[in-house]
C-alpha cells in the first residue's frame, strides 16, 4: 500500500478487513477520525475522547448524541472544553478532579478507576441504541494497510486508537473493557504519537534543526551514543543513516509501546542491528558511570525533572564525552505564515505551555548547562519548520489552534490557508533551544 496513503484510507481498509460497519471508538483526540466523522457518522455507535487536550465542536457535532468527553481540571483540555462544550449539549462529560492532562499524561493508569465504570455505562447505553458490529475474524492480531491490530474479549467492537505519549496507553483498562466488548487495540507507525513523532522526525524542516544540533556534537566514527527518551526511534534511525552505521546507538524510553514500535520500524528499515532499544527512565538511567561517548536527548527534558535528567546524562557520559540536549521553546512565539488578522495571529502564535513540573522548555537550558560543570559549551536556539499542511506535524498542531478560535475565525483561517498554499508561502516555524557540552576529562 502506498506510503503516502492518508490515515483514513488505512483505517477504511482495516475496517473492511475486520467487517466493521459500525463500532464504538475510544481516542484521546479525534484528529485521525475527523474525516470519517464528517463522511460516515453512521459508522460510530459511540465516540469517547478520554484525556483530551483539544476539541473542536463543529467537527464532532455529527456524533454529539453518542459522545462522551473526559478531561482534567488542569491542562489544555480545560480551555478546549470551556470553548466547545456549550455547542455540544447532547454530549456527556466527566472531569478528573485535581488532574492536569499533558501530552504525556498516563491517564488510563492514573484514573482508570474513574474511567471504566463511567465508560462502560455509557457504552452499554450507546450499544442499546445503535449496536456495533461483531468481528468476522478468528485472528487475535494482524496488520492491514500499515496499521496493526490486537483483539481481546468478545462482543460488540470497541476500537481504541493509540494515545499520544501516554506510557501505558490503554493497557491498564483493556481487560475490564474486554469483559463486555471485543476490544481492538490499534498501532503501527501511522497512528497516534508514533505517527506524529515519526512524521516530525522525517520532516526536512525539523531535521535541519536536529542536524545543526548533531553537527555541533561532532560524533566521531566508532563512538558509542545513548539517546535518552527515544520515543519510536525516529531520530535514531536518521542518526544511524547520517553516521553511515559507524556508531552503536543505545536508545531508552519509559514508554513500552514506543519501544515495541521502534524496534519493529528499525528492523523494517534495515538499521535494527545498529540500534539497541530498551527501557530506561531519564531521571535514573540504567547504566554504569562513564558508559557512553555521546549522551543526547531531543524534546524530552520538558516532561521530567530537568535537574535529575541532566545529572544522569552527565553521570553516564565518559570523561571527555559529549552531553547534548534539545528542548521545545515555550518562551518564544511561533510563526504561522498565513495571511490572517492580527487578532488571530496573537492567539495562534502565543507560546504553548507544554512543560511538566520540574521540566525545562525555555532558555533556562543554557543556565543549567552553564552551572553543570560541563565545558566547551555550545548554546543556541534553532527552529523546526513545516511546509506541508497535509503532514503529521501540521495536522497535530492545527486542531489545538481551532480550540481557541471561534467559527468566524476558523473560516478566515481556512481561507488564508488556501491562499498560502496557492502562492506556495505556507509555513509553520517553532523555536527550539539547544545545548552541547563536554564532560571534563
Amino acid at each position: 500500500m502506498p506510503e503516502k496513503l492518508k490515515v483514513e484510507a488505512r483505517l477504511a481498509a482495516l475496517f473492511e478487513h475486520l467487517g466493521l460497519e459500525r463500532a464504538h471508538f475510544g481516542v484521546q483526540n479525534s484528529a485521525e477520525l475527523d474525516p470519517i466523522i464528517a463522511a460516515q457518522p453512521e459508522r460510530f455507535s459511540s465516540l469517547a475522547l478520554i484525556g483530551l487536550n483539544r476539541l473542536q465542536a463543529e467537527v464532532v457535532a455529527p456524533v454529539a448524541d453518542r459522545l462522551i468527553l473526559m478531561y482534567g481540571d488542569g491542562g489544555a483540555g480545560v480551555e478546549a472544553m470551556a470553548t466547545n462544550q456549550p455547542a455540544l449539549p447532547e454530549a456527556e462529560s466527566h472531569c478528573f478532579k485535581d488532574y492536569t492532562v499533558l501530552t504525556w499524561s498516563d491517564v488510563a493508569a492514573d484514573r482508570g478507576a474513574e474511567i471504566v465504570p463511567r465508560w462502560r455505562d455509557f457504552l452499554d447505553r450507546a450499544e442499546a441504541r445503535a449496536p456495533a458490529s461483531l468481528i468476522n475474524t478468528d485472528k487475535t492480531e494482524g496488520e492491514v494497510a500499515g496499521i496493526t491490530y490486537r483483539l481481546q474479549g468478545n462482543g460488540p467492537a470497541l476500537v481504541l486508537l493509540p494515545m499520544l505519549l501516554s506510557p501505558s496507553q490503554w493497557e491498564p483498562i483493556i481487560e475490564r473493557l474486554a469483559e463486555r466488548y471485543c476490544v481492538i487495540s490499534l498501532g503501527g507507525r501511522h497512528l497516534g504519537g508514533v505517527g506524529f513523532i515519526d512524521g516530525r522526525g522525517t520532516d526536512p524542516g525539523y531535521l535541519r534543526g536536529v542536524r545543526m544540533h548533531v553537527d555541533e556534537i561532532g560524533i566521531q566514527p566508532g563512538q558509542t551514543v545513548l539517546d535518552v527518551g527515544c520515543g519510536p526511534g525516529s531520530l535514531d534511525r536518521w542518526l544511524a543513516r547520517y553516521t553511515k552505521g559507524t556508531n552503536p546507538i543505545t536508545s531508552v524510553d519509559i514508554n513500552g509501546y514506543f519501544l515495541r514500535e521502534a524496534a519493529a520500524i528499525a528492523k523494517a528499515e534495515g538499521v535494527g542491528d545498529i540500534i539497541t532499544f530498551g527501557p530506561g527512565n531519564a531521571e535514573d538511567l540504567p547504566f554504569d558511570d562513564a558508559s557512553f561517548d555521546v549522551v543526547m536527548s531531543h524534546t524530552v527534558m520538558e516532561e521530567c525533572n530537568a535537574e535529575k535528567m541532566l545529572a544522569e546524562m552527565i553521570r553516564v557520559a565518559k570523561p571527555g564525552g559529549k552531553v547534548a540536549v534539545m528542548v521545545r521553546a515555550v518562551d518564544m512565539r511561533s510563526l504561522w505564515n498565513l495571511p490572517v488578522s492580527a487578532a488571530i495571529k496573537d492567539k495562534v502564535e502565543a507560546p504553548v505551555p507544554s512543560v511538566g513540573e520540574g521540566g525545562c522548555a525555555d532558555a533556562s537550558l543554557y543556565t543549567r548547562f552553564g552551572q553543570s560543570g560541563l565545558i566547551d559549551l555550545k548554546l543556541f536556539p534553532t527552529t523546526m519548520t513545516v511546509n506541508d499542511p497535509d503532514g503529521y506535524t501540521w495536522k497535530y498542531y492545527e486542531p489545538y489552534l481551532f480550540s481557541m478560535l471561534d467559527k468566524q475565525e476558523i473560516a478566515e483561517w481556512h481561507a488564508a490557508k488556501r491562499q498560502a498554499i496557492a502562492d506556495k508561502s505556507i509555513l509553520l516555524a517553532r523555536w527550539l533551544h539547544c545545548a552541547v557540552g563536554t564532560k571534563p576529562a
